[in-house]
């Protein structure tokens, strides 16, 4: 019984302490591009990006130096509100807010997002100057991944505990 009590906790562990490293390592890789987009520009709305839930997340094309790059305007999550069978999709609140609300009908409906931000419409890009594809559109978005990953550590560490406690 000691030594299952001591292989559990030592492979707890080494999970717990995995769990952080990724946690550390995504939360350095959001600010990292945070801090290195430092340059501004404008670029325009050209086509549209399948991101599920039936949206299509606008795809921006600017240029840097003569170069033409890309960039997609990305949200966090989105939160659908169901609208009535006939009732015609639509952006609640602010289209550029973290969080993407939407009413639309469940079986059909059409992108809101083509309405709210259609193809042509310009939009701000912030950009590295050293490396141009590293950019964000509009405004940064922090990733939940990794407070995911370290919340599930906090998680294992507590279970570990009760689990240890109860063997």
């Amino acid at each position: 019984m000691v030594v299952l009590k001591f292989w559990l906790s030592l492979g707890l562990f080494v999970f717990v302490l995995i769990f952080m490293l990724v946690a550390f390592l995504l939360k350095k890789r959001n600010n990292k591009k945070l801090v290195n987009c430092t340059s501004k520009t404008s670029g325009t709305v050209y086509g549209y990006e399948a991101r599920g839930n039936g949206l299509f997340y606008p795809l921006v094309e600017f240029e840097v130096d003569g170069t033409s790059y890309k960039g997609k305007l990305v949200y966090r999550g989105i939160m659908v509100k169901a609208a009535t069978f006939y009732g015609e999709a639509e952006v609640i609140g602010d289209k550029f807010a973290p969080t993407l609300r939407v009413k639309r009908n469940p079986r059909i409906s059409f992108n809101p997002l083509e309405k709210e931000i259609p193809r042509g419409s310009v939009l701000d890009v912030y950009y590295n100057p050293e490396n141009p594809e590293e950019n964000y559109v509009q405004r940064f978005v922090k990733s939940i991944v990794s407070q995911i990953f370290f919340y599930g550590a906090i998680y294992f560490i507590i279970m570990g505990f009760f689990l240890y406690l109860v063997l």
